[in-house]
């Protein structure tokens, strides 16, 4: 999993960031147009005015495009999650969330949603992210659920959080007039929690 790209301070890093989101948002955008099978790094490249190489140095492949806001919005939850590994998992999330909202991009979201309706595959690949780092915090899971990371209801939960957080993250810039939305995702969360919890009881 990618970590999120630094802040960038200096001069040329500001370029190389500028550069980066040009490839990224062209890579994007062609994709929701044409597909990802459809679109190829040359095009990418014209899109953003940089050679294909250029892209290659920033992005491997298009693979690192189409998943590169999910990796950075699951490495910046993972982050959360290690700073302190006391809290409960729950004000994990809300600290994650509400850090999520300061950060958020509402172009950059449509962007990524306009291209997971086009590519289904690629909102599986996006959604896992998540669900693989609520998976990996074995110990706030535990402490909130009370089940064993062997358990099997343990991956149901986690990826039932996975896929719900995905798709929170993803169309929260629809509802953004809605001021109690994250407190009603949090006791839904809450609930599944709650829940999963009983079932071990």
């Amino acid at each position: 999993m990618s970590a999120p790209a630094p802040t960038p301070t200096s001069h040329r890093e500001r370029v190389k960031a500028k550069r980066r989101e040009a490839i990224r948002r062209s890579g994007m955008r062609l994709f929701a147009e044409n597909g990802y099978d459809g679109t190829t790094i040359g095009e990418i490249a014209a899109a953003a005015d940089v050679a294909p190489r250029t892209v290659q140095q920033y992005f491997p492949s298009k693979h690192d495009i189409a998943l590169s806001l999910a990796n950075e919005v699951a490495g910046r939850f993972t982050a959360v999650l290690q700073s302190g590994p006391q809290a409960g998992f729950l004000d994990a999330v809300d600290v994650w969330l509400r850090g999520e909202a300061e950060l958020h991009d509402p172009d950059l979201m449509a962007l990524n949603q306009a291209m997971y309706e086009a590519n289904p595959g690629l909102r599986a690949l996006g959604s896992s992210q998540l669900t693989d780092v609520v998976q990996a915090a074995t110990s706030a899971m535990t402490a909130e659920t009370g089940l064993p990371a062997d358990d099997p209801l343990y991956a149901i939960v986690a990826a039932a959080l996975g896929a719900a957080l995905a798709q929170y993250i993803g169309t929260a810039h629809l509802y953004k007039d809605d001021p109690d939305l994250h407190a009603h995702v949090i006791a839904c969360l809450r609930a599944l929690l709650d829940t999963a919890k009983a079932t071990n009881t």
